[in-house]
């Protein structure tokens, strides 16, 4: 998520990488198109809602103790309402583009999708 602060990071409350940051986000459930999924994960773990969504790319990682393989789909959002931890999110903070946490971000994925974006502002 990004904004005139910078990038919204979420701290994982819940395994895997229980602690590290994430960008909010989750699984689509089943019959769920991703617009739809993405409304719903802002909304459970940010308590807001989406404004606007920009498709940024694909990321494949692997989850959970399984290492079971995803694909996950990146967007750039804007979003309306107060922004606080919900759900399985402990903690969100806005970070300035240089003082992004990367040794504290769980997934090789979110690292790579970050890191993709910025270099496309």
């Amino acid at each position: 998520m990004t904004g005139p602060r910078g990038i919204l990071l979420c701290r994982r409350a819940a395994e895997p990488f229980r602690g590290t940051w994430d960008l909010a986000g989750g699984f689509l459930e089943a019959d769920e198109r991703p617009e739809r999924g993405l409304r719903r994960e802002l909304r459970e773990e940010l308590g807001a809602r989406l404004r606007s969504a920009r498709f940024v790319g694909f990321e494949i990682d692997r989850y959970g103790a399984g290492g079971v393989p995803v694909l996950g789909l990146v967007f750039a959002v804007r979003v309306a309402g107060r922004i606080r931890a919900r759900s399985d999110v402990s903690e969100a903070r806005w970070f300035p583009a240089d003082a992004i946490p990367w040794r504290q971000i769980g997934f090789a994925s979110i690292r790579r999708a970050l890191r993709a974006y910025l270099r496309s502002r």
